[in-house]
């Protein structure tokens, strides 16, 4: 499953379309980390990733969920935002949140957006609505928040690796001084 999903943003590098990663709580903030850390690491790269937690606005969550609902917010996204053939990965304790769900079954209509659930305890009802399900049989929620980030760290690591992409920390100075050098910067 990791394999499937290294492959799958690998796709997206480089590409016209989009990864969206989103999640509810600790699981919006990895979402948003994520998203960050990629982002960085591609750019200093040269190369196009575009990854994003789309509800980083918290103008627009508030808005959405005060007006309409919070259970609709995220499915909102697919008139304004998504488009086909966009990668949405959904980062989910439970897997049973209702705004993520009615997203990804709402993707499934549409039909064109390839999806990805990473969830833990039982799985939830996400993971029967995505193309791919990444279930860490774990019945603890801050353990599965660290899963999230352990993942996709390693997912970024690998994509590093590559040798097609070429990418490595020598192009960070300040990053090497910091951690490497063990210096002030």
């Amino acid at each position: 499953s990791l394999d499937e999903l290294y492959k799958q943003i690998y796709r997206y590098i480089n590409s016209q379309n989009s990864i969206y990663i989103i999640g509810n709580g600790g699981s919006f903030a990895n979402a948003s980390h994520i998203a960050g850390d990629y982002l960085k690491t591609f750019a200093v790269g040269g190369m196009k990733l575009k990854i994003s937690n789309p509800l980083d606005n918290s103008c627009f969550l508030t808005a959405a969920s005060n007006d309409i609902s919070f259970e609709d917010s995220y499915a909102l996204l697919f008139d304004s935002m998504f488009d086909k053939n966009d990668l949405i990965i959904y980062l989910s304790g439970s897997g049973n949140s209702m705004n993520l769900v009615k997203c990804a079954r709402l993707a499934n209509k549409i039909k064109g957006f390839y999806q990805v659930a990473l969830t833990a305890f039982t799985g939830g009802a996400l993971c029967k609505e995505v193309n791919l399900s990444i279930h860490c049989k774990i019945d603890d929620m801050e353990i599965a928040e660290d899963m999230q980030l352990i993942i996709f760290h390693y997912i970024k690591q690998k994509l590093c690796q590559n040798q097609t992409l070429k990418l490595s920390h020598n192009l960070m100075p300040k990053y090497e001084k910091r951690t490497m050098d063990d210096l002030v910067s």
